[in-house]
C-alpha cells in the first residue's frame, strides 16, 4: 500500500471506476484518497464505499483558482485530473513546481479563456515538450494517459516488438538479430526507420447498443458529451510522415488539396478545413476492415514526435504518418449530424444492452507485413462502468503504478513509459490482441 495521498479530480464515470480499482488493489489507504467534483451528488458512491466525507472537496476550477485545490497535497502525492474545461499544461507545470505526481487523460484549456482550435494541440505540445525536457529528476508525471491517448502509444511499441520477434518477411528474417538489439536498447524510433514504418493508423470501434431511442435534438456518447461533440466537429488533424507524399495521403482520406487548412513540412502537422466527422477513411480492427471518421486527437502529436528522427540541422530524416480513425456507436455517430442538439445523454452501463469498444494500432510499412495490436472490452451487466470507461480507468491505474515505481523521471509522454511494465499492470482488465491476417497492401484503400 502506498503511503502518499491521491486526489481524484473529476469523480464521474472514470473517477469512480479508478477509485474502485484502487480499493480492490489496496493501492492507497482509504483515508488517503481525496475526491474533488463540482457537484455533491458525485460523492455518494465514494461515501457509500467507506470514503471519508471530509475527503470530499466541492470545487469548481478555472484559470484564477486552479492552484487552491493543490494546497491539500504535499510533494510525493498524486493528482489525477479526470475532469474537462481546465488547462492541463498549466496544471502539469504547477504540479512539477510543487513536486506532485500529475496525470491527465487529455489535453484541454480553461473554459474561461479563448479557445485556439485547431492550433491548441500544436502549441501545447511544444510547451509540453519543453516542460518534459526541463523536468528531469523531478516528480514523475504522465501526460495524456487514458486508453487513447495513452495506452495506444504503448501498443505502438508492442506492435514493433511483435514484428521483430515473429514477422517472417525477408527483411526481418535477415536482420532479426540487429532489430532485436534495437528493441533491447529501447531505440524504437531507429527501429521504425529501419523497418520503414510508413504509418501508425489508430482505430477505435464502438459497437455499443443501448436502450435509448434516438431523439433528433439529443447528443449521445459513451464517454463525454462535450468532448465527443468537440472532437467530431473540430477540424481534422493528422501527422504526415516522410514515407508518403501529401497527395498520396490526401487521396487516402478522400480530401482535395484545396481543403488543406494548414500544412507544415517542419513537423508534419496537417490540418484539414473540414470537421473530423466529415472525413472518412479505412482502417482495421483486428483483421476486419472498418471505416471511420478522421478526428483530431492528442496522440497523433506525441506518437509522431517520438518516432521522428532529425538530422544535425534539425530537419526530419524519418517520420511515420499518424492518424486516428474513429467509428462511434451508431446512435452517437448519428447524433453529431443532428441540426441542433439541446441536450446530452451519456450511455452508462445501466443503459447498455450489448456491444463494447475495441481500440488498436495498425502498423504499415515497407519491410514487414502489416500488423494490428489492440485491446477490447464488452458489456458486463455486473460492472459499475461501461467498457469505454474501464478502458480508460485501467490504463490510468497502470500509469499510477509506473509513477510510483519510478518517482523521479519528471514529466513524460506515454511513449516514454516501459511497454512491459504498463502491459503487466493493465493485463488483469485488458487483453492484448495481435492480428497478422487479413491485412495487405491494398486493404486500406477507401471502400467504394
Amino acid at each position: 500500500m502506498y503511503e502518499s495521498k491521491i486526489m481524484i479530480f473529476g469523480f464521474g464515470g472514470v473517477g469512480k471506476s479508478l477509485f474502485n480499482i484502487i480499493v480492490k488493489e489496496n493501492l492507497f489507504a482509504l483515508d488517503n484518497i481525496l475526491v474533488v467534483d463540482c457537484t455533491r451528488k458525485a460523492f455518494r458512491f465514494f461515501e457509500k464505499c467507506g470514503g471519508k466525507r471530509e475527503n470530499c472537496i466541492l470545487f469548481r476550477m478555472d484559470s484564477k483558482c486552479y492552484g487552491e485545490v493543490l494546497d491539500e497535497l504535499c510533494p510525493g502525492d498524486f493528482f489525477i485530473y479526470l475532469a474537462v474545461g481546465n488547462d492541463n499544461l498549466v496544471l502539469a507545470k504547477e504540479c512539477a513546481k510543487r513536486g506532485i505526481h500529475f496525470l491527465c487523460t487529455t489535453d484541454d484549456t480553461f473554459s474561461d479563456q479563448p479557445f485556439t482550435e485547431p492550433f491548441r494541440y500544436k502549441t501545447h505540445f511544444k510547451e509540453y515538450k519543453e516542460l518534459m525536457d526541463n523536468s528531469a529528476g523531478g516528480a514523475t508525471s504522465v501526460l495524456q494517459f487514458g486508453s487513447n491517448p495513452g495506452l495506444i502509444s504503448i501498443l505502438t511499441k508492442k506492435a514493433l516488438i511483435e514484428i521483430v520477434q515473429k514477422d517472417e518477411s525477408d527483411f526481418v528474417s535477415r536482420n532479426r538479430h540487429h532489430l532485436q538489439k534495437l528493441v533491447k536498447e529501447g531505440e524504437y524510433a531507429e527501429l521504425a526507420k529501419e523497418l520503414r514504418v510508413s504509418a501508425f493508423v489508430e482505430t477505435d470501434l464502438d459497437t455499443t447498443i443501448s436502450d435509448y431511442t434516438e431523439d433528433d435534438q439529443t447528443a449521445y456518447s459513451t464517454w463525454s458529451i462535450a468532448d465527443f461533440e468537440g472532437e467530431m466537429n473540430d477540424r481534422s488533424i493528422q501527422k504526415l510522415g516522410s514515407e508518403v507524399t501529401l497527395s498520396e495521403h490526401l487521396d487516402r482520406i478522400g480530401v482535395s488539396v484545396d481543403e488543406v487548412y494548414y500544412f507544415s513540412k517542419e513537423d508534419g502537422t496537417l490540418v484539414i478545413d473540414k470537421s473530423g466527422k466529415d472525413i472518412t477513411t479505412g482502417g482495421y480492427v483486428k483483421n476486419e476492415y472498418m471505416e471511420g471518421c478522421v478526428d483530431a486527437h492528442e496522440e497523433v502529436f506525441s506518437i509522431h514526435d517520438y518516432y521522428t528522427i532529425r538530422d544535425e540541422d534539425g530537419e526530419i530524416s524519418y517520420a511515420p504518418s499518424v492518424m486516428f480513425v474513429y467509428r462511434p456507436c451508431e446512435i452517437a455517430l448519428n447524433s453529431v449530424y443532428h441540426e441542433e442538439n439541446i441536450r446530452g445523454r451519456l450511455i452508462t452501463n445501466e443503459r447498455m444492452l450489448s456491444g463494447g469498444e475495441i481500440i488498436g494500432i495498425c502498423v504499415e510499412g515497407k519491410n514487414f507485413n502489416p500488423i494490428y495490436v489492440g485491446t477490447e472490452l464488452y458489456y458486463d451487466k455486473d460492472a459499475i462502468e461501461n467498457p469505454t470507461v474501464l478502458l480508460v480507468s485501467a490504463s490510468v491505474y497502470a500509469a499510477i503504478r509506473f509513477m510510483h515505481d519510478h518517482p523521479d523521471k519528471g514529466v513524460l509522454f506515454p511513449e516514454y513509459l516501459d511497454v512491459d511494465e504498463i502491459l503487466s499492470h493493465v493485463s488483469p482488465w485488458l487483453p492484448v490482441i495481435v492480428s497478422r491476417t487479413g491485412l495487405s497492401g491494398k486493404s486500406y484503400e477507401r471502400a467504394v
